[in-house]
């Protein structure tokens, strides 16, 4: 069973390295695409196809009714509760590109503050049960939620790295009675600095190979990547001390078992 566990917890700390290793690549090779866009014959190319953002962007601005719009992102979000037949990503975007930065970053806020609390209490309905049945079915979850459950730093990486199941991840805290308002407190503050560039990419989305567009990703990829590391850093303490301090505890134990010589 230790050995088990040992595993489980080498896994975590790889699948991090390996998230923030990932996250640089795709961080340098946009960095490539910025490089590139700045000589004249792919700008020239790339104008060429800009026409149709422009009209897009026309459209977008051309609807008149903004409650109407905010009504049908409500929809959006609240059918993303329920199904992931959309990313949220897509939602961050579209609500950039129909309201203003500072209002489509409230509205995205709002959204998935609803999803976090709605996911968290249908996993504590479903209970323990059906937590046991997604860890064995998930083992990348798994891997991360049994090894230091009560960890924050934990629930951060989960949150903060957009490769996990939203939904599972927000279900399994619910299930196993993790106290609401700091999860809810850990999770806003790990997908805020998405929230924040998807929010104000939506302004760009008419442009996307921009400059401006191009290093709003990049700097949110490099952010993935440097937390990756730091949850990493600290998971790997953690479990180092975990480890020591149970060894304490046998040491300490051991002489108490044994029987004085006859």
């Amino acid at each position: 069973m230790n050995e088990h566990r040992i595993d489980r917890k080498k896994f975590i700390l790889r699948l991090f390295k390996l998230l923030s290793i990932g996250s640089f690549i795709v961080s340098a090779a946009l960095l490539v695409v910025v490089i590139i866009m700045q000589f004249p014959g792919p700008q020239a190319r790339y104008e060429k196809y800009l026409q149709f953002y422009v009209d897009f962007e026309a459209k977008i601005g051309a609807l008149g009714n903004k409650w109407l719009l905010l009504i049908v992102i409500v929809l959006l979000y609240v059918m993303r509760s329920l199904t992931p037949a959309y990313p949220f990503m897509a939602l961050y975007i579209i609500t950039g590109m129909v309201f203003p930065p500072r209002w489509s970053l409230l509205i995205n806020i709002l959204g998935m503050l609803f999803n976090i609390a709605f996911r968290y209490y249908t996993g504590m309905v479903m209970g323990g049960s059906w937590l046991n049945r997604v860890l064995n079915r998930n083992p990348i979850v798994w891997a991360g939620f049994e090894a230091e459950r009560a960890n924050p730093w934990v629930l951060f990486g989960l949150r903060f790295v957009p490769f996990f199941p939203f939904a599972t991840v927000s279900q399994l805290y619910g299930s196993s009675g993790y106290p609401f308002w700091k999860y809810l407190v850990i999770s806003i503050v790990a997908i805020s600095p998405r929230l924040v560039t998807y929010s104000y990419l939506g302004r760009y989305a008419y442009d996307p190979l921009s400059t401006r567009m191009l290093i709003l990703i990049i700097a949110l990829t490099v952010l993935s990547g440097l937390s990756s590391l730091t949850v990493r850093f600290v998971l790997g303490i953690t479990f180092k001390h975990s480890r020591k301090k149970k060894g304490r505890e046998k040491d300490e134990q051991s002489p108490a078992d044994e029987s004085p010589d006859p």
